[in-house]
């Protein structure tokens, strides 16, 4: 394996998105030219980048894959030559409710691999919060791997953090890192993201990339900010602040994931059956 190919610059952009589709996504474009700009082989943008509007206006907002949001991402990508997970938009399906899906973007500007979000996020508190996905976006059906000079990359959403399955599942798939696009609220945040990410890396020893939304949507929810990369050991090398539009960046080096692995050589035991009794 290369140098190039063993190390990584990622940046991570985190971003406070509104209802406003055009303005979100000419934001998203001016980011990513400037962290490709600096020479970064991955860009990572949040879930739902390009549209934060009222959760009963979804199925308005969706667009495809050949909307204005991809479009514009294949653009760039293909123009300085670097990969972007391409956070998600809400993609419109002939029939029924938008999917919550990521693209990841390839060197061409080709699209080499797509996730729809499987686990919706619904949260009730009575007086404080309301949050219902599944009453606004369809629930995706498959996991998904990439093919990349870096190797395996695994892709998830948001409250995908939330279960260690669909994450060891991508490990044992051959996946060293993990890309999260998420819109991980401030109500959850302070308590779940900084563990739940940690505890994703160091129990499959790889790296989680996770890029979170900032700022707040139509119905006044508050987001988490906190962008974050997380090694294989466990250890934050890269956190964003709460607010704000921000550009991360990280350096991954996948030698460091073979050598934990080496060290501490967890993976290996796991058993293909546990009987309880």
């Amino acid at each position: 394996m290369s140098n190039f190919m063993r190390n990584i610059k990622v940046a991570l952009v985190q971003l406070d998105v509104g209802a406003d589709k055009t303005a979100n996504i000419e934001k998203a474009e001016y980011y990513c030219r400037e962290t490709a700009r600096n020479g970064v082989n991955i860009i990572a943008l949040p879930e739902m980048f390009n549209w934060m509007g009222p959760f009963d206006k979804t199925r308005q907002a969706a667009e495809t894959k050949d909307g204005p949001a991809i479009t514009i991402l294949r653009s760039v990508a293909h123009e300085f030559g670097c990969y972007i997970v391409a956070g998600s938009i809400l993609e419109k399906q002939k029939k029924g409710l938008p999917l919550n899906t990521t693209f990841f973007i390839g060197r061409k500007g080709e699209i080499i691999s797509r996730y729809s979000k499987m686990h919706l996020f619904d949260l009730e508190i009575k007086g404080e919060i309301k949050y219902l996905e599944s009453k606004a976006m369809a629930a995706g059906k498959n996991l998904a791997v990439a093919k990349t000079p870096f190797g395996k990359l695994g892709f998830v959403i948001c409250n995908d953090l939330r279960y260690p399955e669909a994450f060891r599942k991508l490990t044992l798939a051959g996946c060293k890192i993990i890309f999260n696009s998420s819109a991980f609220t401030e109500r959850t945040g302070k308590e779940h993201w900084h563990s739940l990410n940690r505890v994703r890396a160091f129990e499959n020893q790889l790296y989680i990339v996770s890029t979170n939304q900032s700022g707040h949507n139509a119905e006044g929810v508050k987001y988490y900010g906190h962008s974050m990369a997380v090694d294989p050991w466990g250890k934050i090398i890269t956190e964003g602040p709460a607010d704000g539009d921000v550009i991360l960046y990280a350096n991954v080096d996948l030698e460091k994931v073979d050598e934990i692995r080496r060290q501490l050589p967890a993976l290996k035991k796991i058993r293909k059956k546990y009987t309880i009794i």
